[in-house]
């Protein structure tokens, strides 16, 4: 069945976010909502299509070059003291070059279930503002130049989404050479599985997404605690686990 875009909304996480993001990054967010959106231009991805022709092939050679993930305009009917809007504008302030992250969400889904979700990162331009005559709206328009390919999420069934109830717990000696082990947690629902990020003083290990992590030498001095998503077909939860002492020396 075809659906329309009403009821949908556009959110933006006030914080920036100059990183690539993944889906259980996206999803642990906060997101203010954007109101009064009256038009969205054109999301997705462009990519550049490569050709090459040599003497020995009858037909042209081709392949994929770099790709643009867009530059939507988002469109919105001002409000001063809109707390979203507020984002856009200190966003797209002239010489502020991060990057921000926006939801959309769809009212696409089933009786009980979610809609589909759209992620994306990038800087916010503008706003220009059309103006107009005696009966027009008093509009705003902000350009988003995004750096990151769109993550979907699909629409969710009527399952109930995990909740929990007891957090992460890491395990182990905080010294050089030895293994520290996540716990799920406990998390309600039925076929739930299970994500993992660890952090070190508060920041992201790149490539840490299992629930163990071995200590090395570059570690010491730091304090390391660990992310937890449950996701099943309703939609995902998140659990952070205690912070571990200060990594000693072996």
């Amino acid at each position: 069945m075809a659906n329309t875009n009403a009821f949908s909304k556009w959110y933006v996480c006030g914080t920036p976010q100059n990183n690539n993001l993944t889906l259980a990054d996206y999803a642990s967010l906060t997101w203010t909502l954007i109101s009064k959106v009256g038009n969205v231009g054109e999301t997705g991805k462009s990519t550049n299509v490569l050709s090459y022709n040599t003497w020995d092939t009858e037909v042209t050679d081709k392949a994929k070059g770099i790709t643009d993930a867009g530059s939507p305009t988002i469109e919105v009917a001002r409000e001063p003291d809109d707390a979203g809007q507020e984002i856009l504008r200190a966003a797209a302030a002239v010489g502020n070059n991060n990057k921000y992250a926006f939801k959309e969400e769809r009212a696409d889904g089933p009786l009980g279930g979610t809609g589909t979700i759209f992620y994306n990162r990038g800087i916010v331009a503008g706003p220009t503002r059309p103006n107009g005559g005696n009966e027009d709206f008093d509009l705003e328009v902000f350009t988003l130049g995004l750096v990151q390919e769109e993550i979907v999420v699909k629409p969710t069934t009527g399952v109930n989404a995990p909740v929990m109830s007891v957090a992460p717990a890491i395990t182990g000696t905080a010294q050089v050479g030895e293994t520290l082990t996540c716990s799920t947690g406990t998390f309600t629902g039925t076929n739930n599985t299970y994500d993992y990020q660890w952090f070190a003083n508060g920041l992201a290990v790149q490539g840490a997404t299992s629930n163990t992590l071995v200590l090395a030498t570059a570690d010491v001095g730091k304090v390391f605690s660990c992310r937890v998503m449950a996701s099943n077909s309703g939609g995902n939860a998140f659990g952070f686990s205690n912070t571990t002492s200060a990594v000693t020396s072996a």
